[in-house]
């Protein structure tokens, strides 16, 4: 009998370890369903509009994920919303303060004026980390990103996409922001940089948000005011561009002015100068004696094969390049 019972103890064990696993997942499943409920009451009570159809988990005894299904959310006074038929969210199950929202389905997202914008990727993730309550680390992460509002010719496209924010340990209230853009295909040319055409091969940005948490406020029709009150800037730390004739690795500053124009500068050294303000002199909206003005610069280089620091400002709704005005600029919203 002894030498049976002691046969015996390690499968009690695993009886043991297995109810206990069993049990630990339930209940991790349970306060995650009770915390995303709390969620969405509170942003309920902020003004949002926040509802799921149906909550179902999946993953044991491994993996914890929580299917959501018919989603939707928009934000207090935020003019948009966003909708999908299922999502997933993932919880570790050794570290719960870090889960990742995986997009299933086509998300819409619409706006204030009627429009919609319908996102669609082959992968497309959204995590979050905190530690005691307060955000450590967040991103976005997707792979052939496209962005389609039938109402306007053209869609963006990007091969692969990267967002991380975080805090900035350097400065209380800043956060550090990386974009990453490979293969960028835009809907439409931008303005004033007609020439350099709708293809963007890289775009690579490390940015700090100044007054960061006034983003989190928001104002009727005036999202970005309480942020921009609040002294709110960006600085561009470093940016890298390769977009049609311009190579460029440079930094700068923007933010918004009273109007809700941009504001700000770019400081982009570029090595071969003639055929990037060339580009731009040939863009159909750049005015008549800016037009003169670039296209003699650009023949000076063309002769002195010097490199520049090309210099872009936009100030008092005006953008200027290497001092000259080229077109108005009209409030972001």
């Amino acid at each position: 009998m002894k030498r049976w019972a002691w046969l015996a103890v390690p499968w009690i064990v695993f009886l043991v370890l297995a109810i206990g696993w069993i049990g630990y997942w339930n209940i991790v499943a349970h306060a995650a369903e009770q915390q995303l409920q709390a969620w969405m009451a509170e942003q309920r009570t902020q003004g949002a509009s926040v509802s799921i159809g149906r909550v179902v988990r999946h993953g044991f005894p491994v993996l914890l994920r929580l299917e959501l299904q018919d989603a939707s959310y928009a934000p207090p006074r935020g003019g948009w919303r966003a909708d999908t038929e299922r999502a997933n969210l993932h919880l570790n199950l050794l570290n719960t303060e870090h889960v990742s929202l995986q997009a299933v389905t086509p998300i819409a997202i619409s706006r204030a004026d009627g429009a919609v914008t319908n996102l669609t990727a082959d992968a497309l993730i959204a995590t979050l980390r905190t530690a005691n309550g307060n955000l450590a680390a967040a991103g976005i992460e997707a792979d052939n990103l496209v962005l389609d509002d039938p109402a306007e010719d053209g869609v963006l496209h990007a091969r692969k996409v990267v967002f991380n924010v975080r805090p900035d340990a350097r400065a209380a209230g800043e956060y550090q922001v990386a974009f990453d853009a490979q293969a960028l295909s835009l809907p439409r040319p931008v303005r004033s940089f007609e020439a350099f055409g709708t293809d963007v091969p890289m775009l690579r940005a490390a940015i700090v948000v100044e007054r960061g948490a006034a983003l989190l406020q928001s104002a009727p029709n005036d999202p970005l005011g309480p942020w921009r009150e609040a002294g709110g800037t960006l600085r561009f730390e470093g940016l890298e561009l390769n977009w049609g004739p311009l190579a460029t690795t440079g930094s700068g500053e923007g933010g918004l002015d009273e109007q809700r124009r941009l504001q700000g500068r770019l400081v982009l050294p570029v090595e071969r100068p003639a055929p990037v303000l060339t580009a731009i002199s040939n863009g159909p909206n750049v005015d008549a004696d800016a037009r003169r003005a670039l296209g003699l610069l650009a023949a000076g280089y063309v002769v002195t094969g010097n490199d520049i620091t090309l210099d872009i400002t936009a100030h008092e709704g005006l953008l200027r390049i290497e001092g000259l005005p080229v077109r108005p600029l009209p409030p972001v919203y």
